[in-house]
């Protein structure tokens, strides 16, 4: 920024002293010529500050340099003059401890020449931990004599800083524990400047800031011998009367070719100067002298005009210099000067040998697009349009914006005709002109003016800046200026951190979700047309029960008044309460509807007040640690949330580092011939977009692709109550001072209806005047009110902070979607906006209401949908926590509650037009119309008729379609009357145009774009523009697209036909030139020999799609929404629409399940004598299911009559005859009693002929078996044991523990408990398939026919079951295969389906071998048709404890961490793999940890602290641990011989079952691993691994009762559930269900 003020300034502080010296002379000289002389001595004058910019001043003795300020200043009579101040530039230094003073003589040492002065001073840091409390960070504020020397030395200090920072925090502990013990030298000294602060200011904004002087106000100016003094006067409030001159210019140019001053010229000047105009005419260009003009397109903004006609370009330019000499404006008005008309002026005074700067002072500055003077303002109207005008981007040229603002419609001429017309039809050609120079002059008197200079005093920059700086730079000022009031020391900018990571991937980008914008119906919505609601009876019963709280609010927080003195609340709460009454009884009605808009009032900055939000007042736990108010009782920390999105890449963190390591070591080829350089001596910036570049290349080559899936993540923001409050003070301040503005805007409008009123033109002017000024005031403030919030995420923003600005958003998307949810039950919300909702409520909800008081004048209107709303806000947003610093000394706070946040009702309205979008389920966002009662339109949002370049026909079309809508008494007439509008031009297009003329047709159909750049840069691109340009090339010439600017005016023809339409665009250019030539060209590019004509190549069927197109969106798909027959019938729904309009008609359409079910009110259902539905609880208690029957009365007494109904198990059948139990015991104990008593009764006889039917059984079959085999028993009792095993295989149930697939395709291993003893049992699964074909069976795949449903809805002919082993299965998948291929086969199912997935389909967790089955060992092979399914509720599962271990370990790089458990044995082993030699983890250790552990699960440790033994183990390598795993594991083996399980928990446990094979002699169980776990640290990795590996430890119990639980409930084996276990559980349902309803499984791979 200094750099380009120097540049500004015109001056080079490279050259001598005598050099600067002539040039100050020669610029003081014009500007005495221009008005304004310097003010050296003489009485003290009174002056208007017009504008300031920095400068500098040679001392005459010394001949020193100073930079200095100078102001210019406007009198009371119009003259002005010119004074400079002198003023030192400063910024502030921060040193590390007490080495200020150090520091201080070492700078005035080093830059002796250079510094001016150094001072040390006291700042309030807001960065420093614990400022709150009154610490002050010292700092060196450096001053210079020159902006030169400041830049020279922070140059300078800037690297030493960034050296600085870059040592290593260790390395700095490591010299400051030195330093106390060694000489300081110089080098030191400069080691200890850790910061720069302010270094960066602009030097006339930090004189503006620092010495309180603005533009655009009164100072009384004097001269001394200490120089000039500047006294402000606060009682002079009017504006000097500042000479102001707008001008325009019109040049020649090519045909299709922006004006180029090399060699076109300039036609006409025409301007205004303090209301009188002026137009000279260059003779050569115009054919005719002209005559003095008027052009007064209204009475308020006249236009008389002294023509002087000259003969050349050269006598204009003088003559218009000349002139601007003599009268002197001090602003300078254009319409888009910057870009155009002054850098025009600019180059032809060049051409003709003089400099545009010494003629008149201004010259243009390239690089910043600006145009610029010292003494006088240039202001570009088309800044403050783009900036301040609320216009959109298609309205934002002159003659949109004459008409939007100034409210007439002002001549316009075709570009390419104006060359013409100069010649041919001078007046109107200078008509023209004058138009533009009135639209100008008029518009920044109206608007701009009084908006710019009211900025300018209060924002600290020149007239010229506040203009074109962008509003979160005007805010940044803003913030500056108070944070210098404040003793605040600003911060620098905001540098984003270039490495940052997010699971252990770069970040490549990281924001925070904005607001919530919603659009909920399409249609059209008028309030004298009835509208169907169904309303929430519930809704409106909660608004009448809150009707005296709501009105209560209104009085006292929103009136401010004490309820006393309101005399008719009674008979408002009453016609309230009628209206209520009748809308919740008749829920269901139609009626005229109340369009709404209720948003929330400057929604953005009220929330950042409520909240006390500023982005110093974010901290972290850290930072409130080290505050002295962080107390346990703290109230001064607000938490609130807010939603982060980040996008990274998808390499990992190890692959980043790998890539940054390898370019490194690279050499980058220079520039330009230049020599290679390492790649670490490239610029920081440079460095990372090359590896950037490096890492997205590497993504896609290794991961296919470059980034992940966005992630958003809901977070949390502490923000401090007690932070210094100057940021939330100016945003305060700000919109305090909009709300001053709106409330003159609405005090000036009632003066101008008094005005109309009584006729007066003079007040009625005044009136309409002062309308604009505030209207046009309070819509600036607004802008930049509402970038308080966008500011703190610009991209270097001093004051930056992404949680700041989610926090913002996400509590606003919060307070609209709230309001949505009460709106939609009791009205209909339309669309909702980022700060509020448009919305439909029946026409009698209750609206305005007055409240009288007991003093007559003073009265209270409030609007009752906003009052509920408010209400609401006020519940959910108040801070209650707001904390406002009462003594600054004793650092006392006073607490209040803050809410500022409110809505306001925009409306009734008469009209809402929302479209439609051509796609189903999708609604088009921000798009609609809006109409007031008196039918002008209140608003119009993101149709095409507000875009630039959008085809003429929909714009027109649009323009003529909107004020239709307003017609029809009934929604079936409002559409008949646009369709009529549509058909118009419906059958314009179908009739191809003949009733018009050929130019105005091409007018219609034409569409045009500027191109950006040259043709040659868009390469192979292809589009409609690029066609253009290269046929303008073909016929015009190749010089026509070898620049940037070039505008592309085309049609599209329909030849060549099949080709894209981006190469069927003609230039309508060629229908302007010689009839031969055009046929020529259009033959050739069209490729038709046949003769050609316009409307013969137009391709009408491509303009019928687009005008369709439009009215399928505006017209025939709302109207289906609302169910009006296609009003168009041209134009034909979508295919989607006729389902979508169907379901809306259809009466016996399937009810939602939400509209089904209601809540219950449960005062009303709480009787005893009334019939209550009963609800079927099943809970798992001791592994046993209980069915208790429970209505809504008795959910209270479920858990007091839990332990009597725990051993309930009849079945459903048998409780389905018992009572309801429904009886209270505390009203009839005996009833109750007895009831209790038969169930129990019954539950005992049940359990009694369970256990003898089961041991009767049991006895005979065993009395059989020792019958036959009775000397085999003699002799030995081996072989007993296993013949008893025979006998409970074929009688007892199994309990699956876990299938596993065998060496073998098609064999699986089931560990089985039977009879308490767990066995590895073979089982034999098949391959069952489908095979669907037209002709009878296949011979090659014999199988049973069976009659199943196939899926997708596929048609079953002649479907085989095929049952076959899985070895011949994969033998004959190539024939299968080829099956496909023959048409008599439309498919095969279920040859994808996992086979283990099949058995655990078909067995569960529980089976039971087929009673026909033979009887065999455990070693023999069992098929799986053998075994059948049983239910947990019949056959328990595990519900006696099993016996586990637990085996978990974590590993990285060499190091590893085993945990051994074995509560059978009661012992816990560490296994640590430690290459080195430190042992840091003892028994007595891990012991703490696992009971630690086990306390914060709230579990009991499995044995007393006496029994549990703890060991641990080091081993150098990852093989000697598990060797000792090994033994230890073969230990239990040997010592318990019960069931047991492994639980096992580690990264793989494939590669562990390999490594351990113990572990081959159990069911093993695998818990999902934490990847996290095997993140070592590099120092003190031991202790957290091993705590790590203790609380898993601990919670391994816990764990596997839950899975065995799951194992219940889904009937499936415990070691056969995957890792996502719900999606598995869920596929195992489904296919059990589609198989019991004779279905084909759909498998998908």
């Amino acid at each position: 920024m200094n750099g380009e003020n120097r540049r500004r300034d015109g001056w080079d502080y490279g050259r001598t002293q005598k050099k600067q010296k002539l040039l100050r002379t020669a610029e003081e000289e014009l500007e005495a010529k221009l008005g304004f002389d310097l003010f050296t001595e003489g009485d003290k004058r009174l002056g208007w500050l017009l504008t300031f910019a920095a400068s500098s001043v040679e001392d005459q003795e010394t001949g020193k340099s100073y930079s200095c300020v100078d102001l210019y200043f406007v009198t009371q009579d119009g003259s002005s003059f010119k004074a400079k101040k002198k003023f030192r530039p400063y910024f502030y230094a921060a040193t590390k401890g007490n080495m200020d003073m150090d520091v201080e003589a070492y700078l005035r040492r080093r830059y002796e020449s250079q510094i001016a002065d150094i001072e040390i001073m006291e700042k309030e840091d807001l960065d420093l931990k614990n400022h709150l409390s009154g610490l002050r960070k010292s700092y060196l504020k450096i001053s210079f004599s020159t902006v030169q020397q400041l830049m020279d030395v922070k140059r300078d200090l800037l690297q030493v800083v960034e050296r600085n920072r870059e040592k290593f925090d260790a390395a700095e502990a490591y010299e400051s524990i030195l330093a106390g013990k060694r000489e300081q030298r110089h080098q030191d000294f400069i080691d200890c400047i850790i910061d720069l602060r302010e270094y960066d200011v602009p030097y006339h904004v930090r004189f503006a800031i620092d010495e309180d002087i603005r533009s655009g106000q009164w100072y009384d100016v004097s001269v001394s011998s200490n120089g000039v003094m500047l006294e402000k006067r606060s009682d002079l409030l009017q504006r000097a009367e500042v000479h102001v001159c707008a001008f325009d210019i019109e040049t020649t140019k090519l045909p299709l070719k922006f004006p180029d001053a090399e060699y076109d010229s300039v036609m006409m000047i025409s301007y205004m100067i303090d209301g009188q105009g002026y137009l000279i005419i260059n003779r050569e260009c115009v054919g005719e002298d002209i005559e003095d003009i008027e052009y007064t397109p209204k009475p308020e903004f006249e236009g008389y005009f002294k023509v002087t006609n000259v003969q050349n370009e050269l006598e204009l330019l003088r003559l218009w210099f000349a002139h601007m000499r003599e009268v002197k404006p001090g602003i300078y008005v254009t319409y888009n000067g910057d870009f155009f008309d002054w850098p025009f002026l600019e180059s032809r005074a060049a051409h003709y040998g003089f400099k545009m700067s010494d003629e008149v002072g201004f010259s243009c500055d390239k690089n910043q697009g600006e145009c610029r003077a010292k003494f006088a303002c240039h202001l570009d109207c088309f800044a403050w349009v783009k900036r301040d005008s609320y216009l959109p981007q298609g309205s934002q040229g002159l003659k949109a914006v004459t008409k939007a603002k100034l409210g007439y419609d002002p001549l316009e001429v075709n570009p390419e005709d104006m060359v013409r017309f100069a010649k041919e039809k001078p007046q109107m050609m200078a008509s023209y002109s004058v138009s533009d120079a009135v639209s100008t002059y008029y518009l920044y008197m109206t608007y701009v003016h009084p908006f710019i200079f009211s900025l300018a005093t209060i924002i600290p920059m020149s007239p010229d800046e506040v203009l074109r700086k962008g509003s979160g730079t005007l805010c940044e000022m803003l913030l500056m200026v108070q944070a210098f009031m404040a003793n605040v020391i600003c911060p620098n900018k905001h540098q984003s951190d270039p490495e940052k990571f997010y699971k252990n991937h770069l970040l490549e980008s990281e924001t925070y979700i904005g607001g919530h914008v919603e659009c909920l119906e399409s249609g059209v919505f008028r309030s004298d047309i009835p509208t169907s609601f169904k309303l929430d009876p519930s809704a409106y019963e909660q608004l009448i029960q809150n009707l005296d709280r709501d009105l209560q609010y209104a009085i006292r927080v929103e009136g401010k008044m004490d309820l006393n003195t309101v005399s008719n609340y009674d008979e408002v709460k009453s016609a309230i309460m009628q209206k209520l009454l009748s809308l919740r009884d008749e829920p269901v009605r139609e009626e005229c509807p109340l369009i709404y808009h209720l948003d929330v009032a400057a929604m953005y900055p009220n929330i950042i007040l409520t909240n006390r939000l500023q982005p110093p007042s974010i901290v972290t736990d850290e930072i409130c640690t080290a505050c002295d108010f962080n107390r346990p009782d703290k109230t001064c920390l607000r938490k609130l949330d807010w939603v982060w999105r980040g996008e990274t890449f998808t390499a990992k963190r190890s692959d980043y580092y790998h890539l940054k390591k390898q370019i490194e070591s690279e050499f980058v080829d220079g520039n330009n011939g230049q020599p290679a350089k390492s790649f670490i001596a490239l610029p920081k910036v440079e460095q990372q977009t090359k590896l950037k570049e490096r890492l997205k290349k590497y993504c896609q080559k290794a991961y296919k692709r470059v980034l992940d899936k966005p992630v958003t993540e809901l977070r949390e923001a502490g923000i401090c109550m007690r932070e210094n409050p100057f940021y939330v003070d100016t945003v305060r301040s700000f919109r305090d001072r909009r709300y001053e503005y709106k409330g003159l805007n609405k005090v000036w409008k009632g003066k101008l209806a008094e005005a109309k009123a009584s006729g007066n033109s003079i007040k009625i002017q005044e009136a309409q005047d002062m309308v604009v000024v505030y209207d046009s005031l309070q819509l600036a403030h607004k802008c930049i009110l509402n970038s308080f919030y966008g500011y703190v995420m610009r991209k270097g923003a001093r004051w930056y902070s992404m949680e700041m600005a989610g926090v913002v958003t996400y509590t606003g998307a919060k307070i609209i979607q709230n309001a949505r949810l009460l709106v939609d039950k009791i009205g209909k919300p339309l669309e909702l906006d980022t700060d509020g909702i448009w919305c439909c409520l029946p026409g009698s909800f209750p609206e305005n209401f007055t409240f009288k008081t007991t003093d007559l004048k003073k009265k209270l209107t409030i609007s009752y949908p906003c009052v509920m709303l408010n209400v609401d806000v006020a519940r959910n947003n108040t801070n209650d926590q707001y904390q406002t610093l009462m003594d600054p000394v004793n650092k006392t706070y006073a607490t209040h509650s803050e809410c500022s946040i409110e809505f306001e009702v925009d409306g009734p309205y008469k009209a809402m037009i929302l479209p439609a979008s051509k796609e189903e389920g999708i609604l088009i966002k921000k798009r609609y119309a809006v109409f007031n009662d008196d039918g002008t339109l209140a608003e119009l949002k993101g149709f095409e008729i507000k875009r630039r370049g959008e085809l003429k026909l929909i714009k027109v079309f649009q323009a003529e379609l909107f004020d239709k809508f307003l017609d029809g008494s009934t929604m079936e007439e409002c559409y008949s009357a646009v369709a009529a509008v549509a058909n118009r031009w419906l059958d314009l297009l179908d009739n191809q145009g003949k009733d018009i003329a050929d130019t105005e047709l091409l007018d219609y159909i034409s569409e045009s774009s500027t191109m950006s750049k040259s043709l040659a840069d868009y390469g192979e691109q292809k589009s409609c523009a690029v066609t253009t340009a290269k046929r303008l090339a073909d016929f015009l010439g190749g010089t026509m697209v070898k620049d940037k600017g070039l505008r592309c005016q085309y049609i599209v023809a329909c030849e060549p036909k099949g080709t894209p339409v981006s190469e069927r665009a003609v230039p309508v250019a060629i229908f302007e030139t010689d009839t031969e030539i055009m046929k020529f060209y259009l033959r050739k590019w069209c490729k038709t020999p046949s003769e050609v004509g316009i409307r013969s190549i137009i391709d009408w069927e491509y303009y019928k799609q687009r005008l369709g197109s439009a009215i399928q969106k505006i017209i025939t798909i709302p109207a289906a929404m609302q169910k009006v027959a296609n009003p168009v019938p041209r134009v034909v729904h979508p295919d989607w629409l006729h389902r979508k309009v169907r379901e809306k008609e259809d009466k016996f359409r399937q009810r939602k399940l939400v509209d089904v079910f209601k809540p219950i009110n449960k005062k009303k259902s709480s009787s005893l004598n009334g019939p209550r539905p009963i609800v079927r609880c099943y809970k798992a208690l001791n592994g046993k299911s209980v069915d208790k029957a429970t209505g809504p009365a008795d959910s209270l007494h479920l858990h007091a009559d839990h332990n009597e109904n725990t051993n309930d198990q009849s079945a459903p059948a048998m409780q389905n005859d018992l009572p309801p139990d429904n009886i209270d015991r505390n009203v009839d104990y005996q009833g109750w009693l007895e009831l209790k008593k038969r169930k129990w009764k019954e539950g005992i006889q049940k359990r009694k002929k369970q256990r003898s039917s089961h041991q009767l059984n049991g006895a005979s079959q065993l009395q059989s078996g020792l019958g036959k085999q009775k000397e085999a028993h003699r002799r030995t009792g081996v072989g007993s044991y296993f013949r008893t095993h025979e006998v409970a295989l074929t009688r007892c149930h199994w309990q699956i523990i876990q299938l596993l697939p065998g060496s073998r395709s098609g064999q699986f291993y089931a560990w089985v408990v039977v009879d308490g003893i767990m066995l590895k049992i073979p089982i034999t699964v098949p391959r069952v398939f489908y095979l669907n074909s037209k002709a009878p069976a296949t011979e090659k795949f014999p199988g049973k026919r069976v009659n199943k449903t196939l899926p997708h809805g596929k048609h079953s002919y002649n479907l085989v079951e095929v049952i076959v082993d899985e070895e011949r299965f994969k033998k004959e998948s190539r024939n299968l295969a080829a099956l496909l291929a023959d048409p008599e086969f439309e498919g095969i199912y279920e040859t994808h389906v996992p086979l283990e997935f099949n058995a655990v389909v078909q067995l569960g967790c529980v089976c039971k071998v087929d009673k026909s089955t033979a009887k065999r060992t455990a070693q023999d092979g069992w098929r799986l048709s053998e075994l059948h399914m049983k239910n947990t509720t019949e056959c328990a599962y595990l519900e006696e404890s099993i016996s586990f271990f637990y085996l978990y370990q974590s590993i990285s790089e060499g190091r590893a961490t085993y945990v051994l458990y074995m509560p059978a044995l009661r012992v816990i082993n560490l296994v640590v793999v430690n290459p080195y030699q430190n042992k840091d983890i003892s028994p007595a250790f891990i012991e703490r940890q696992f009971r630690e552990a086990c306390h914060q699960l709230s579990i009991e440790p499995p044995a007393s602290r006496n029994d549990i033994v703890f060991k641990v183990d080091y081993v150098g390598i990852v093989k000697d641990a598990e060797i000792l795993l090994q033994g230890k594991i073969n230990e239990l083996r040997d010592k318990y011989h019960g069931p047991t399980v492994a639980v096992i928990e580690c990264p793989s446990s494939n590669l562990m079952k390999s490594a351990v094979p113990a572990l081959d002699n159990f069911p093993c169980v695998n818990v999902p691993y934490n990847a996290h776990d095997s993140q070592y640290q590099v120092l003190g990795w031991q202790n957290v691994a091993a705590k790590l590996g203790m609380q898993r430890c601990a919670a391994s119990s816990q764990w596997l009762n839950g899975r065995i639980s799951l194992s219940r409930y889904a009937h499936v084996p415990l070691g056969n559930f995957e890792v996502d276990w719900i999606l598995f559980t869920a596929d195992i349902f489904f296919s059990r269900a589609l198989r019991d309803q004779q279905q084909v499984l759909g498998w998908v791979t």
